[in-house]
């Protein structure tokens, strides 16, 4: 008997590099967490301790059922992500409260003031579980709300904003357009050896070969004033053979 094999068609080059169209929908996907549900006993005393006692804003209370309540607070200043206060409705439920993460700290407090925010605690009797230590990342202490649950209160370090300076130059003789170009090549690599400087970019204005764009990135303004005060700008600046025409201080646009 004469068997027949089907025979795959075959794909066209490239083909197995299309995007599925799931693909492209995640791309465009936009998502955000909305609420973090803290099992509590009784939903006055909860509202009581975050509003009262963690300066929390009540957003919402309102009654779903003779025993349920939607109740929504939120620290000050937040604008994201709030706190649902869920009672517990059976024995699981209750068995959970005080301990939903197995002991590990459960919820991160960002704040702008440390200082202010943790004398606040001591001031309401917060249990304090550590005490305050400087880390990397910033200034934290863990405490412990009503039920037992371990929260973070972080002070984030403050993150210096680079410094950018963008110059456009002339070059003064024409006739001396290699030799200001070699002289700036010479400025720029000895300007990135600088502890402060990120970055030194060059930049030839193509219509007229005798303009120079200048983009410089410090780690801040420091590092910036301290560039200017160096020997290898300075011996530069003796040479005369560039004028500033402008200079400007950017802010980089994400």
């Amino acid at each position: 008997m004469l068997k027949i094999r089907h025979i795959a068609k075959p794909q066209t080059v490239g083909s197995h590099c299309k995007k599925r169209p799931v693909e492209i929908e995640h791309k465009k996907m936009k998502q955000n967490l909305t609420h973090i549900a803290i099992v509590v006993d009784d939903y006055d005393k909860a509202i009581e301790f975050y509003t009262q006692k963690l300066n929390f804003t009540l957003l919402e209370d309102t009654i779903l059922s003779d025993t349920k309540r939607w109740v929504l607070v939120r620290p000050k200043g937040a604008n994201e992500c709030s706190l649902l206060l869920a009672k517990g409705a059976n024995e699981e439920q209750i068995s959970r409260i005080g301990n939903q993460t197995g002991g590990r700290v459960f919820l991160f407090l960002h704040t702008d003031n440390f200082k202010r925010d943790y004398q606040n605690l001591i001031e309401n009797e917060i249990k304090i579980v550590r005490e305050p230590s400087f880390e990397d990342y910033g200034t934290v202490a863990v405490f412990e709300d009503l039920y037992g649950n371990l929260w973070d209160l972080i002070e984030p370090k403050k993150v210096e904003q680079n410094f950018y300076s963008t110059g456009i130059l002339k070059i003064k003789d024409l006739t001396k357009i290699d030799f200001a170009v070699s002289q700036l090549i010479k400025l720029r690599d000895q300007t990135l050896l600088e502890t402060g400087n990120i970055s030194f970019d060059i930049k030839q204005v193509k219509d007229d070969p005798s303009k120079i764009i200048l983009w410089e990135c410090f780690k801040n303004e420091q590092s910036f004033n301290d560039h200017l005060n160096s020997k290898h700008l300075q011996d530069f600046t003796k040479l005369c053979l560039v004028e500033l025409e402008n200079g400007y201080i950017t802010n980089n646009i994400e």
